[in-house]
């Protein structure tokens, strides 16, 4: 009896190991896979981390080489000859005096690169100061329809003067607080271009042009391109395109003013509301790491008097 009793016990101790071992093992499995998804989400994370990091550390880098490029063009700009004639080249470039080499506006630094544009502000229709002819000649030869060309002429003079009358077509302070997401007729001259966009009848096509001229219904070709909200009444007319010409002058003295071009650039002239100098200026420099695939670039407006530079615009995360 003894010996039987001693078996029984055996085979249940036997079993009762059995199944605490694989208890045992499920847990050690269990804690295995937890161990490795903890793991796994750790390496995840500390790659992102090293990612995001890294991404930072390389658009600062763009936006300081952005700024080396700035601190270039201004450099350019203070070392001009005031005297000088600036024009534009059959390939756009603004150009100063009679060099034949153009200047290069482009370099490496460190482990990226950094490129920059100056483009001449006096060679635009002032915003702030045209005619209500001249406006309305500007966006009508732009595409716009003659009925939306005065709402928004009328709309642009009643943003810009300083007081709450309406004009026949134009809009104030009802009419924009009225809208969906309302904001302040501004009763003062345009601070940028971009700030046109607020303004009654404006639309991003009206403004920046539209992108296909085969299948969009309405085309346009954009009035961003043609005017500024710095500079004189007097327009540059070595560097003014010819529907700023136009525009600024008459279609007879551009005519003159580009058949004058066609030898190279004006010296000397008579026509009225005309320079051959210029003052003001944008400036966009772009800043890239080593394989160009992060960029920052900065837009400025500058104003070059005598031996200095003034910033009248500064935009750090400049996207065109």
């Amino acid at each position: 009896m003894i010996s039987v009793h001693t078996n029984e016990n055996f085979h249940k101790s036997g079993s009762i190991y059995n199944e605490s071992g694989g208890v045992a093992l499920v847990l050690v499995v269990w804690v295995i896979v937890v161990l490795t998804a903890i793991v796994g989400e750790f390496s995840y994370t500390m790659r992102t981390e090293i990612n995001i990091a890294r991404n930072f550390k390389e658009e600062e880098e763009a936006y300081q080489l952005a700024l080396a490029g700035i601190e270039q063009a201004k450099l350019e700009l203070l070392t001009v000859n005031r005297t000088e004639v600036m024009y534009i080249d059959e390939e756009g470039m603004l150009l100063f005096g009679d060099e034949e080499e153009k200047p290069i506006r482009k370099d490496e630094m460190g482990r990226g690169s950094f490129e920059y544009k100056i483009t001449d502000e006096d060679g635009k229709l002032n915003i702030n100061t045209a005619t209500e002819g001249q406006l309305k000649a500007l966006f009508h030869d732009s595409g716009v329809d003659i009925t939306e060309v005065d709402i928004i002429v009328d709309s642009i003079f009643d943003w810009r003067d300083d007081n709450d009358l309406h004009r026949l077509n134009g809009a104030e302070e009802d009419y924009y607080t009225s809208l969906e997401n309302p904001y302040s007729c501004k009763d003062g001259p345009f601070s940028t271009v971009e700030e046109m966009l607020l303004v009654k009848g404006i639309t991003n096509d009206i403004l920046y042009g539209s992108k296909d001229k085969e299948e969009d219904d309405e085309y346009y070709n954009g009035v961003a391109q043609y005017v500024t909200t710095h500079g004189s009444n007097l327009v540059n007319i070595n560097t003014a395109s010819e529907p700023v010409l136009d525009i600024a002058l008459n279609p007879t003295n551009a005519q003159t003013v580009l058949i004058m071009r066609e030898a190279g650039p004006i010296y000397s002239s008579n026509i009225p509301k005309s320079k051959l100098s210029s003052e003001y200026f944008t400036i966009v420099s772009t800043g890239k790491n080593m394989d160009g695939s992060i960029k920052r670039s900065i837009k400025s407006v500058v104003r070059i008097v005598e031996k200095n530079v003034e910033i009248l615009y500064w935009n750090d995360n400049f996207i065109g």
